[in-house]
């Protein structure tokens, strides 16, 4: 009852979580220019589909944990044992996070790659700029990263028919050949 004087219904959301869950609710209110969020609107769900054998305190719990990473343990256990020689601890570590999060598949092919396949490379490139932070680094294999790298007209006829890409995955070369600062491919 307090703040009733002090609430209205005029301000402006700005982009985000609040503006996403909220912004169509009729019951939304603004103090001093700030939203105030409608317990009514609020919509909760309990987690579904989580097995409570699968915990990180037993033995069983943390099996079903790795399993369902769907990775390869080996290759991923060959990331961590062999970090690329004169790059930073950052490097490595992003390195191996990226295999886990893209499932140990190539970000332009899609296919899965074995160890002495995986090439990290640079979004943009470390003689520009770039750094070795995790949102700048993507895996692929290294016949794509030589086909992004490549600008002689032989080289890349040559690995464009080694990897035979779709339309999709030509554009997705593309895009880091543009980060690249390297001619496009038709």
């Amino acid at each position: 009852n307090r703040l009733r004087n002090d609430l209205t219904r005029k301000g402006e959301l700005k982009k985000g979580y609040v503006k996403e869950k909220y912004g169509k609710s009729s019951q939304l209110r603004f103090l001093h220019g700030r939203p105030v969020v409608p317990v009514g609107y609020v919509q909760s769900r309990n987690a579904q589909h989580k097995r409570k054998s699968v915990n990180k305190y037993t033995p069983e719990g943390r099996e079903l944990i790795h399993k369902n990473l769907n990775i390869d343990t080996k290759t991923m256990l060959w990331l961590m044992r062999n970090p690329v020689q004169g790059r930073s601890i950052e490097y490595a570590d992003n390195r191996i996070s990226l295999y886990a999060a893209q499932h140990g598949k190539c970000a332009v092919t899609g296919s899965i790659m074995e160890a002495h396949e995986i090439h990290c490379h640079h979004r943009k490139p470390v003689a520009k700029g770039g750094t070795d932070e995790y949102g700048n680094l993507v895996l692929i294999s290294a016949p794509v990263h030589k086909l992004i790298h490549a600008a002689d007209k032989a080289t890349i006829k040559f690995y464009l028919n080694l990897l035979n890409l779709d339309s999709t995955q030509i554009s997705k070369l593309n895009k880091f050949r543009e980060m690249a600062e390297m001619p496009l491919i038709d």
